[in-house]
């Protein structure tokens, strides 16, 4: 009986395998890293030219931009190459506090201010399935939190500031994810300037996310804290035998 078992033991891990492998093959794996977006001259791209989106790995990032006589302002998604990881305030809010996009690479986009919306293309495949993304710290943000300003507290103890991810499907909600992008809660003093990744693989099949900010820095007008967050190296997968 020991024989027969070591010679059925073989054929049952190459079964095992060989299943494992034809379900993997059976998925496309799509990340969208920011690297095919063409910026400006200044090393982003904001929305001026009236677009209304940009475009990566066929993923659209919607962005509503307004120029008036007291500025410009921008809402929505914007992608960028710029690290400057020192300079404090709004004139910094296109910086990555980690000093680089995800694993060292050149770009990554920034979501600013609530419903912040990723329109997943369509296809002969169906919908995508999000798996995850990886997040971190703008600088404007990050040095708020660190050291405070004249808008927003230097964060203490019980403080903390979260981005949530929202997941739809033919406009009904799939689930949410919350990230604490800072955590002062319960004797931590979590506030990160590194990409960390996040697993979103329990919101399912998509057709768009959409981003919302909260914190515990609220004032008359909501919340304090500037409304960022640098995003990169999303990744959806397909099953690709449709």
């Amino acid at each position: 009986m020991k024989k027969k078992s070591l010679i059925l033991l073989p054929a049952f891990l190459l079964i095992f395998f060989t299943a494992c492998e034809n379900e993997s093959d059976s998925m496309l794996t799509t990340t969208v890293d920011f690297e095919d977006v063409e910026l400006g001259e200044n090393g982003y791209w904001n929305g001026a030219d009236s677009s209304g989106k940009f475009i990566s790995n066929g993923f659209s990032f919607l962005n509503e931009f307004t120029s008036s006589s007291w500025g410009d302002y921008w809402s929505g998604f914007a992608c960028s190459s710029l690290t400057d990881t020192i300079t404090a305030g709004y004139d910094n809010q296109y910086s990555v506090a980690a000093g680089s996009g995800a694993w060292s690479s050149k770009k990554f986009a920034i979501a600013f201010d609530d419903s912040a919306t990723v329109m997943c293309p369509k296809n002969e495949l169906g919908n995508y399935t999000v798996k995850s993304i990886m997040f971190c710290n703008s600088t404007y943000a990050y040095l708020d939190m660190r050291n405070g300003s004249a808008f927003s507290k230097k964060f203490e103890n019980g403080d903390w500031f979260k981005v949530t991810v929202k997941g739809f499907l033919d406009n009904n909600v799939t689930g949410a994810v919350d990230y604490y992008l800072a955590d002062f809660r319960n004797g931590k003093s979590y506030l990160t300037n590194q990409w960390v990744k996040v697993d979103l693989s329990s919101l399912g099949k998509v057709d768009n996310l959409i981003f919302l900010f909260d914190s515990s820095d609220k004032g008359t007008f909501g919340v304090n804290t500037p409304k960022y967050v640098c995003i990169d190296n999303l990744e959806f997968e397909q099953d690709a035998e449709k």
